[in-house]
């Protein structure tokens, strides 16, 4: 999965000028601080969200076509959801998360992460395939100035 992410992602995101690569110069304290907040801050609050709570689960009760809308539904939920979040509560991240190359990652992301949540059946999957998207983004490619964190 995190192979699909990287070779769809990456060109994106180059492309955009959301990523540069630029390792962050922080302290191990600071380094660990950022690891431990976006798991739970966006990782796990998130997949929680949009995946636990708005995906039903693969059962016999429950027919594809439901699963397959409710998993559009999610992902748009996911992707329209960013921009929102920044225009309420983080304005400084307003223009990366309305950028093209963000959005577009965004729903390549979601979808990645539904089915890697069908497929594991659990929210674990989900949730260590986007916090490690999200902590290289900020270390390695610039996310973290680009965020203005």
């Amino acid at each position: 999965m995190l192979l699909i992410i990287a070779l769809t992602c990456l060109p994106i995101g180059f492309y955009s000028g959301l990523l540069e690569i630029r390792i962050l110069p922080l302290s191990f304290l600071g380094i660990v601080k950022i690891l431990v907040s976006r798991f739970f801050f966006p990782c796990f609050a998130e997949e929680l969200l949009f995946r636990v709570l708005l995906l039903p689960r693969p059962t016999p009760n429950n027919p594809v076509k439901i699963q397959f809308t409710m998993a559009f539904l999610s992902i748009v939920l996911y992707v329209i959801g960013h921009p929102i979040f920044a225009a309420l509560f983080y304005q400084k991240a307003f223009g990366v998360f309305t950028n093209p190359g963000f959005l577009l990652s965004t729903l390549i992301l979601g979808i990645t992460l539904t089915i890697s949540y069908w497929h594991s059946r659990s929210i674990w999957s989900p949730i260590v395939i986007h916090w490690i998207v999200v902590v290289v983004w900020l270390l390695i490619f610039d996310g973290y100035s680009k965020l203005d964190l």
